[in-house]
């Protein structure tokens, strides 16, 4: 009984520290459902820290599509393609990359900004593509993505850094709300993982250590503060979700009375 409650705990270990190396390329291929990834995604938008790191992995995903986008214009210049309409939604694209930067990620309004920042940007990536698949045929495509995938670029390259530098601070916060829950005062392992000597995961398996030492009482009484926890995140979420959908269509049904 005690090594199933061990492991129970370490699961919900798991989930609780959000999961956002997933996220860092979350929807850029737009295969996921918008409204699930989203959901996912905002479960860490409760502070200004969880919602500069969502602001700055879509502001990677806007730079790196535009750059792509850039790449195809040119090459269909080459072919003596008219790219004037691609052209136009590279330029709305790139309004939209200065109002993510510009986003305040401190405000209350934040997982709103996201949300709208996000839809606009998955819309224009859209219409971007299914132009190119009008124009080109699939081996041309296909030596487009090749050129692409050898493409370097220097300011994604910083974004990632500074993204995976903001992810560590995140997770080292939320490791230490864990030990405060925990009521563990040896923190020696979070530090540890802040400078880069442990991984994530070698830090939440000294945690559940920690926890395996303690009574079974104490053990089911941390894994329901825990799942408490998440699921209020998850709920807080989903509800988010559901109300925005709401409205949209509430919206669209006063339109279509008018």
């Amino acid at each position: 009984m005690k090594k199933i409650s061990t492991i129970l705990i370490l699961l919900m270990m798991l989930v609780s520290i959000s999961s956002l190396a997933i996220a860092d390329e979350a929807g850029e291929d737009g295969q996921e459902d918008i409204d699930s990834e989203i959901e996912k995604e905002i479960e860490i938008m409760n502070n200004s820290l969880g919602a500069e790191i969502r602001l700055l992995q879509l502001e990677k995903a806007l730079l790196k599509n535009i750059l792509k986008g850039e790449m195809a214009v040119q090459v269909l210049i080459g072919l003596e393609y008219n790219t004037t309409e691609l052209v136009s939604i590279l330029d709305d694209m790139k309004l939209l990359l200065e109002e993510v930067r510009e986003a305040n990620t401190s405000s209350n309004e934040s997982v709103k900004i996201f949300v709208a920042l996000k839809n606009e940007s998955k819309n224009l990536t859209t219409q971007f593509r299914e132009i190119i698949k009008d124009l080109l045929d699939d081996e041309t495509l296909r030596e487009i993505r090749q050129r692409i995938r050898e493409m370097v670029s220097e300011q994604v390259q910083n974004l990632s850094k500074h993204i995976r530098n903001r992810i560590r601070q995140f997770n080292f916060n939320q490791l230490y709300r864990l030990y405060g829950i925990v009521g563990e005062a040896n923190s020696s392992f979070v530090n540890d993982y802040f400078n880069g000597n442990i991984t994530l995961n070698e830090t939440k398996l000294q945690l559940c250590k920690t926890i395996n030492q303690m009574t079974r009482e104490r053990r089911f009484q941390i894994f329901s503060e825990i799942k408490s926890e998440n699921l209020k995140r998850q709920i807080h979420a989903h509800d988010y979700i559901e109300h925005m959908n709401e409205k949209g269509k509430q919206k669209g049904n006063g339109k279509g009375q008018q």
